[in-house]
């Protein structure tokens, strides 16, 4: 989407070589690599923001800077007047604030934003993509990082924006993509392997969406699907109250012998039937279903407000109720569903995993 009076062909050329750079520069990064520095989003890209304001603003996209950050928001707003929020290099989705039935926008998301000892902001909560690849040497490349690869539709109809990241250990690369609709957001991901050896995928992405209180709230759709009760999945993105979260699992530091891998059978709970079409989230619940429908609700009845969530490409469904121990409407109010892939999936050399969700407003 870039402005009218420059050449298509010198844009072009100008966002290939800021492509070019971005990818080099994490390149660069290789050597000193290693478990820990893969898994942190602490040392992000250098963004040119001016650049991207002058290439990609334009009718229903606007960039503004993170304020005691690194990093950017790219505003998306449909004709409408549905809007949502992406974060980069972080590429949190922050906000989706849909239409609703009573003619005013609803944030659906529950973020967080802190300031820790360093000054830099911190977000959490939200929608994030939460994915690492491991290679047969242990390498592991956790998915951050994402650079801007273009922009793309109109206001009234749909607007896309793809992100990508590039792996330091091999080359390969993840597609990122965030459509925001007039009534719904989706998100895609899809890896490639561009090595000459397997590469093993896990992950999951978290939604976090504000409730009234977990007291209010009930996932519709899950009769007769079979889960595991676990510990809450720990990411430095995600929300998780204190009083947990030295129990849960941080599998982006453990890898695949963390709750996504080996280990996970030693942590599980006894499998279990959903014998009700709604699940009250009322107490503290930690669960992975395991053949969990395409499609199910969240309803929020303090709210008045539903959101109906669509899946493509995971094996599993993880949902996260804090419980109704914490203030109405508060930081905690909230639940996290989140699709995952917690079985490693392999990939041989150029082959392509694909995998999406979609939040749907059913409310206009």
């Amino acid at each position: 989407m870039a402005m009218a009076n420059t050449s298509p062909f010198i844009s072009n050329l100008k966002h290939q070589s800021y492509i070019i750079a971005q990818t080099q520069y994490m390149r660069k990064r290789k050597k000193n690599f290693s478990l820990n520095a893969l898994s942190s989003s602490t040392q992000p890209l250098p963004l040119n923001l001016d650049y991207l304001k002058r290439e990609f603003t334009g009718p229903g996209v606007v960039f503004e800077r993170i304020p005691a950050g690194h990093g950017c928001s790219v505003r998306l707003t449909m004709d409408n007047g549905s809007i949502a929020n992406v974060t980069m290099p972080g590429g949190m989705i922050t906000s989706y604030q849909p239409q609703m039935w009573h003619g005013a926008n609803m944030e659906v998301l529950q973020t967080m934003v802190s300031r820790p000892d360093d000054e830099i902001t911190k977000l959490q909560g939200g929608i994030s993509v939460n994915f690492q690849c491991s290679s047969d040497d242990t390498d592991v490349w956790a998915l951050r990082g994402w650079v801007l690869r273009g922009v793309k539709g109109k206001p009234d109809k749909s607007i896309q924006i793809e992100l990508f990241s590039s792996s330091p250990l091999d080359g390969s690369e993840a597609r990122y993509a965030v459509t925001l609709c007039p009534n719904l957001i989706s998100t895609e991901l899809s890896i490639t392997n561009n090595s000459s050896s397997p590469l093993h995928i896990t992950g999951c992405i978290l939604n976090h969406l504000k409730t009234s209180t977990p007291d209010a709230t009930y996932l519709c759709g899950m009769q007769r699907a079979s889960y595991y009760t676990c510990g809450p999945v720990i990411s430095e993105l995600g929300i998780v109250p204190p009083a947990t979260s030295k129990t849960g699992t941080a599998w982006v530091q453990k890898g695949l012998d963390g709750l996504f891998g080996k280990g996970k059978d030693e942590a599980r709970g006894e499998e279990r039937e959903e014998g009700s079409e709604s699940v009250h989230l009322t107490d503290e619940t930690y669960r992975f279903y395991q053949n969990a429908p395409r499609q199910f609700t969240v309803l929020d009845r303090g709210r008045r407000n539903s959101i109906m969530i669509g899946k493509n490409g995971f094996d599993k469904l993880y949902v996260m109720s804090p419980g109704s121990n914490h203030d109405w409407y508060g930081r905690y109010a909230y639940v996290c569903v989140g699709p995952a892939v917690t079985q490693p999936v392999t990939l041989n050399p150029g082959d392509v995993w694909n995998g999406s969700q979609y939040l749907y407003n059913p409310n206009m």
